[in-house]
């Protein structure tokens, strides 16, 4: 039976350059770093000669990101659409979203869209949100709620 959510996870091109983007544009901290290869990478991952680095990233509220570079195999550069069947996204909820997008903005994040305002039927704003890709095209939504 399950638990609670435990972490999600990003591939990345660069370990380092994505420790450094997601520390320094999004706050977060690194939880924890670390190399797997061996039996227990092969056969969890399926692939033989598996061999990758990974890193945890949190921001205290328990749920973390996982970061993973496959130093071999080396995977291609997926292009996955939002609409696109296996395509995920990580949201996070933000403080003064239209300072962060602009911020953001200025330090790798590409957003396809600045924040939009969501209303009820009477007109209250309930949320502003925004859609983006980090460098390596994961797709993050920010969430501002009102």
């Amino acid at each position: 039976m399950l638990k609670s959510f435990f972490h999600t996870g990003f591939i990345v091109k660069d370990i380092d350059k994505s420790i450094d983007f997601y520390t320094s544009v999004f706050g977060m901290s690194l939880a924890g770093r670390g190399e797997r290869s061996g039996p227990f990478a092969e056969t969890l991952l399926g692939y033989s000669e598996a061999h990758l680095q990974n890193a945890f990233l949190e921001l205290g509220e328990g749920h973390q990101l996982e970061l993973i570079q496959y130093l071999t195999p080396t995977g291609s550069r997926a292009q996955f659409e939002k609409n696109d069947l296996g395509a995920s996204h990580l949201a996070f909820l933000v403080e003064d979203i239209e300072t962060f997008y602009t911020q953001a903005k200025a330090n790798g994040l590409k957003p396809v869209n600045p924040p939009v305002s969501l209303h009820d039927e009477n007109g209250k704003l309930l949320r502003k949100a925004l859609y983006a890709q980090d460098p390596d095209g994961n797709w993050i939504e920010l969430v501002e709620l009102f």
